[in-house]
């Protein structure tokens, strides 16, 4: 008999989009699926068969220029979304008293989903779209694997949010993580996470409590709204995300290293910067169905967000690295580590520059066959059949 199953994910498509084959796999076994998030996202969601419900969702005001983390902006981030969280919390309750969940999958950036399943004393599931942590691996080392300096400063802002995180859990009465590793949600029977253990830092010691799925596409490898050039070039994509994309002086600079090149550059730029006049070998959108461009692409010139890094790596796209923030430092490295791509400094590109390594990487026999190997593994694993089993297995179902 189908169970009522509630997804919490904070409307970005680098945590919706690795959850969606899961949920589609849920609904075709049966199962009632109620997903929250922000408004945006909530048609695709809709449109693979479960209940979309809103949350509310806010990003913090940042200064204008190139994006800059810092522990402490981090912080405030997850400050106000556990406000916006506890806005919501009361009229979410008395909808899921009348329509009580089975059990509630969180992604940690999503409070939301905590907060229910501890007001409603419902099982709780973790969903982790980026890298696991535990004692082996943990937010201060991916931190400082991604650039911030190890230092009294970065150990006080830790120390401030362990203890924001701490007073959270208390004030919902959850006990404190068994490790004691500050983590993005409190300690769960089972976690989810979309990310190949190959790839996974540490990943031979997280336990079973954490079922390494890896990516999956699911029904987004059927957009046909893009086909690839008919003339056979060569496809180069080019794309920093959905967050923290507004960076205009970097599109101009893929205008001029690869304008009238050999590469048929498909160039994603997001909706907050006016699109740059186009190349006769350039196509420049705000959005591109991107499962559908990387099937066709040599090289993926990236800002290597967890589920973009992936992604390219499932097609067998090898990377150049332009990350934007510690996390993506630290998936671009790993990139570098398993030799299927290269990383640069963004404060140090040059149009010169990028165009000798998407060069280099694209001619690099080594690194084509890792990435080529690399994703014929990741397509050989059913990561949503794997990840419905374990949920089925831990309700009984």
């Amino acid at each position: 008999m189908g169970k009522h199953i509630v997804f919490a994910v904070p409307p970005g498509h680098g945590h919706v989009n690795p959850t969606l084959p899961l949920v589609e796999e849920l609904v075709a076994r049966g199962h009632r699926i109620t997903y929250l998030t922000g408004a945006d996202l909530l048609p695709k969601v809709a449109a693979i068969g479960a209940t979309p419900i809103e949350t509310p969702w806010a990003m913090p005001e940042r200064p204008p220029g190139p994006f800059k983390f810092s522990v402490e902006m981090f912080a405030g981030m997850q400050a106000m979304m556990r406000q916006l969280a506890e806005q919501a919390l009361p009229g979410l309750l008395e909808h899921f008293q009348q329509d009580r969940p089975d059990v509630i999958c969180f992604d940690g950036f999503s409070p939301i989903g905590v907060m229910l399943a501890a007001k409603l004393d419902v099982p709780m599931v973790g969903l982790m779209p980026s890298m696991a942590f535990n004692e082996h691996h943990t937010l201060r080392d991916m931190i400082v694997r991604g650039g911030m300096a190890a230092d009294e400063q970065l150990d006080k802002a830790m120390a401030a949010m362990a203890e924001g995180q701490a007073a959270f859990r208390a004030s919902l009465g959850l006990a404190e993580p068994a490790t004691g590793v500050l983590s993005l949600g409190p300690s769960a029977p089972l976690n989810l996470v979309f990310v190949p253990r190959e790839f996974q830092i540490a990943g031979d010691s997280f336990d079973n409590r954490y079922r390494f799925l890896g990516p999956a596409v699911g029904s987004r490898a059927d957009d046909e709204s893009w086909q690839p050039p008919a003339d056979g070039s060569p496809v180069l994509f080019i794309s920093l995300g959905t967050a923290f994309n507004d960076r205009s002086d970097f599109y101009d600079m893929c205008v001029e290293a690869f304008g009238n090149s050999r590469w048929h550059v498909v160039m994603a730029v997001g909706s907050r910067v006016e699109l740059p006049e186009a190349p006769a070998n350039f196509e420049i959108a705000a959005h591109v169905p991107q499962p559908a461009v990387l099937a066709a692409t040599t090289v993926f010139l990236s800002h290597t967000g967890m589920n973009s890094t992936l992604e390219s790596l499932y097609y067998g796209v090898p990377l150049v690295s332009v990350p934007q923030m510690p996390e993506q430092t630290v998936n671009g490295g790993r990139v570098v580590e398993l030799g299927m791509g290269r990383q640069l400094d963004p404060e140090a590109i040059t149009a010169q520059l990028l165009r000798d390594t998407v060069e280099e990487v694209a001619t690099d026999p080594v690194i084509r066959a890792n990435v080529t190997k690399f994703g014929e593994q990741l397509r050989t694993v059913d990561g949503p059949a794997l990840g419905a089993d374990a949920l089925e297995e831990l309700l009984g179902s």
